[in-house]
């Protein structure tokens, strides 16, 4: 697809496109210089070459950006922007071996029903425990099977297992309780059970209208900027919430605290203890044993030993199930009765709104927390995930359970990355898992009673410890603002004591506030310029500046500014997929990006990074990291990111001035002219001089000088009475500051010149210069010049034009980075 030329308004337009085939001639900016753009007459590609006119400074510089637009919003549409999307691989559903797929699927499906049993039993342990459970279980099992089913066939991710998770569990009790509370209280149980299941469906239908909104809208990235610390705390909260209904089921004092003593007292003891006990087992274990299939082979572990310890005991199934070992037995739920007109007439509208904020914290959460999976997922897989479409595939799942009396479903982490594990490689695993929850829902009533109780309940510990550990724990050392982590500290401690709205409202208010004072209207982005027109502080030969001159492109430099979180990094991503995209620009080689300007990182941030080492990878380039601060990448660097790390094709050095140096040398030896021949002076002024006849002529004009290494050449303030032009060896250019620092302004080479200003404005050194190797200078002295300018006329207008010359080269050179910082 060719490019299509676009003005910018105010836009100069200092280049034109000329059309050999219609013979159409129009101006077009100067950016497209060296491109194919589609003819604006008959639309065939036509090179766009710089128009013939002198041009002065202010006609090459750029109008500055609007600072309200949004960022991203003035740049024109190329083809690059085009492929701006995140890379899918392309999977089919019967991709992979079939047969471990198979297994994959029966294994993950297994594993999905003791999920779905858990998950109710958490949600219906304030109203209900036993009676409840079986039409809350053929709601959990009914979200796994269809959102499950929806997900594994339309997602971007070959593995993916979807269903109801402990999160939306734990606001669905919430749910619950404020719906029995708000209910009157002469109402039927049958009328509190109808209400409960219509608030539920609701919530659900909603959550999966928000999410397919959110993806069809493309507003996926968006999401990103939700600041880490208010979903952190609240899902730490959340974690918190799950192990204290677990623990509590046992003793049945859900509601009140005051009664915890009791918990101690044996009876009671016994009841909840296993669970807790299994559950620290599980969560031990999974933490130091990383195995696919661990946590079914646990659950089955669990499930036998219970077994064995009864026949030990010799207690039978019933007095097992009598003392509250097993869950009792129940008919098979009639879950299509839902839709029944004289269960409908039983729902109290009143009391599902006066609980409304519940299903919008979970809607909420479940938006935030399915952004943080699909994060995760994309550093295991090593390539961007298209959330959009991830989005609008779980809301999809989620209208249509909804629909059928499921509760909220999402992504499952865990479980799709066990899935993985055992061997999954198309959507036939998720398919085959979703349909053995589907047929659960038909014969739960067969099995589920001769599960003990204690194996729901300690997966239930084990998932909120995990939550609390992971948030409270692992996200420490990745806050490098202190105040981060105190602040989800502070989110968690109001979610688990004052409740999950206070926490959610709360939490989401400071961290936004803090969000925005930080950040407001600053892009991430200060600066984006291409090594075309940005090169080091070295003065080359003319060979090797032809060279960077063509060549340069292959060089990218991003410098950052302002405080880095996951929402900001998203579009930074964006920007290097389009660069790596272009076409017309030659393979990237080097990204360079420089941390000068940045105040701190937030701890996804590290996710992000790993993300573009594995893109430079995959892409062939090296990633460099500038002036990155010791103590940002030691943080980093604890939470498993690494940043100086070569076979992972990223470095850091200490200044963007040396990064581009070693990025230049490169090319520059891949072109074999990193070390330039030893050539006299006249061999290296050939190309550059006006009138090379006159060269002979200059030599006899000029004093051949030698300098030692480390010995100046002029000092600071020192008189402007010569100019030098270096026939081997390298000089710096340098300021002497208060305090003996120094600083290095410039690296000249054989072939460049230095001095000249002095010749015409007899102002002292502003800088001094200093050999950084043994050179051979030739002198150019004032008095000399004069004399030339007297008795050899056109050897002095020659040299004139010469100075001009390198004067002009540096002023377009200048003119050319001004222009890529200010576009």
């Amino acid at each position: 697809m060719e490019i299509q030329p676009e003005l910018v308004p105010g836009e100069c337009t200092v280049a034109v496109v000329h059309c050999e085939k219609c013979g159409h001639t129009q101006r077009v900016p100067e950016r497209h210089v060296g491109r194919k753009i589609a003819c604006p007459s008959c639309g065939e590609p036509a090179p766009v070459e710089p128009e013939p006119e002198d041009l002065g400074l202010d006609d090459v510089i750029a109008p500055v950006p609007n600072a309200s637009a949004p960022q991203g919003s003035s740049a024109p549409l190329t083809e690059a922007t085009l492929f701006d999307q995140a890379e899918e691989e392309p999977s089919h559903i019967l991709q992979g071996n079939l047969l471990r797929n198979l297994l994959a699927g029966l294994v993950s499906g297994a594993t999905g029903i003791l999920f779905c049993l858990a998950i109710a039993l958490l949600f219906v342990s304030g109203t209900a425990p036993d009676s409840g459970l079986p039409h809350a279980l053929s709601m959990a099992l009914m979200s796994a099977g269809i959102v499950g089913l929806v997900v594994a066939i339309r997602s971007g991710v070959a593995f993916a297992l979807a269903g109801p998770e402990s999160m939306a569990a734990v606001v669905l009790f919430l749910l619950s309780i404020g719906i029995h509370s708000a209910m009157p209280a002469d109402a039927a149980p049958l009328a509190l059970a109808t209400t409960t299941t219509a608030a539920i469906m609701i919530t659900t239908v909603l959550a999966g209208f928000c999410l397919w909104l959110v993806g069809g809208l493309g507003a996926g990235d968006w999401i990103r900027f939700i600041p880490i610390h208010a979903v952190g705390g609240v899902l730490a909260g959340v974690g918190f919430l799950v192990l204290r209904f677990a623990i509590a089921h046992g003793t049945g004092c859900v509601d009140d605290l005051s009664l915890l003593l009791r918990m101690f007292e044996d009876g009671i003891c016994l009841k909840w203890l296993p669970g807790l006990g299994f559950g620290l087992l599980l969560f031990v274990v999974l933490r130091g044993i990383k195995s696919p299939g661990l946590l079914f082979a646990l659950l089955l572990l669990g499930i036998g030993a219970a077994h064995g310890g009864f026949f030990l005991a010799g207690m039978d199934i019933e007095t097992a199930r009598m003392n509250g070992w097993l869950f009792p037995t129940f008919a098979q739920d009639r879950f299509w009765d839902i839709y029944s007109v004289d269960i409908r007439a039983l729902v109290n509208l009143g009391a599902i709104v006066d609980n409304a904020g519940y299903i919008a914290a979970l809607v909420g959460l479940l938006t935030a927390g399915t952004m943080l999976k699909i994060t995760e997922l994309e550093i295991v897989m090593g390539r961007e995930i298209d959330l959009n479409r991830e989005y609008m595939g779980i809301g999809m799942g989620n209208l249509l359970s909804g629909l059928a009396g499921g509760i909220p479903g999402s992504l499952a982490l865990s479980r799709s990355l066990a899935n993985k594990g055992l061997g999954a490689q198309g959507a036939v695993a998720g398919i085959v898992a979703a349909l053995v929850c589907i047929g659960a829902l038909f014969s739960a009533h067969l099995f589920i009673p001769y599960i003990p109780r204690f194996v729901p309940v300690g997966l239930l510990v084990c998932l909120g410890l995990s939550l609390m550990w992971r948030w409270l724990v692992e996200t420490r050392a990745r806050f490098t603002h202190k105040g981060d982590y105190a602040l989800l500290v502070l989110v968690f401690l109001l979610t688990a004591s004052l409740g999950l709205l206070v926490g959610v409202g709360v939490g989401a208010g400071l961290a936004m506030l803090v969000t925005a004072g930080r950040y407001g209207s600053m892009s991430v982005i200060k600066h984006e310029v291409s090594g075309e027109h940005f090169h080091s502080n070295v003065d080359r030969a003319p060979a090797q500046f032809r060279v960077l001159k063509e060549h340069g492109a292959q060089i990218h430099v991003i410098t950052l500014q302002g405080f880095i979180f996951l929402g900001t990094t998203s579009n930074l991503l964006r920007r290097i997929r389009a660069r790596l995209r272009d076409t017309n620009r030659p393979p990237l080689r080097f990204l360079l990006l420089d941390f000068t300007f940045i105040g701190g990182l937030d701890s996804s941030v590290a996710l992000s990074f790993t993300k573009l080492q594995q893109m430079a990878a995959k892409h062939g380039f090296t990633l460099v990291f500038t002036n990155m601060p010791f103590e940002l990448e030691e943080q980093l660097k604890t939470v498993g990111c690494v940043l100086n790390a070569p076979e992972r094709h990223s470095l850091t050095v200490t200044s963007l001035d040396y990064a581009m140096e070693w990025a230049e040398d490169h090319l520059l030896d891949d072109a074999d002219l990193l070390a330039v021949d030893r050539q006299s002076l006249p061999k290296l002024l050939e190309p550059v001089f006006p009138e090379p006849r006159y060269i002979p002529l200059l030599m006899r004009v000029l004093k051949r000088v030698q300098v030692k290494k480390g010995a100046p050449v002029f000092r600071q303030g020192d008189p402007s009475d010569a100019m030098y032009f270096i026939e081997s060896g390298m000089v710096n250019v340098q300021l002497e500051l208060e305090g003996g620092k120094v600083l290095r302004l410039k690296k000249m080479g054989p072939g460049t010149a230095f001095g000249e200003m002095g010749i015409y404005t007899s102002a002292p050194r502003s800088a001094s210069i200093v050999a950084a190797e043994d050179c051979v200078l030739y002198r150019l002295s004032t008095k000399v010049l004069h004399q030339v300018q007297a008795k050899i006329p056109h050897l002095a207008e020659a040299i004139h034009r010469f100075i001009v010359n390198l004067l002009s080269e540096r002023v377009s050179e200048a003119n050319a980075k001004v222009r890529d910082l200010l576009a």
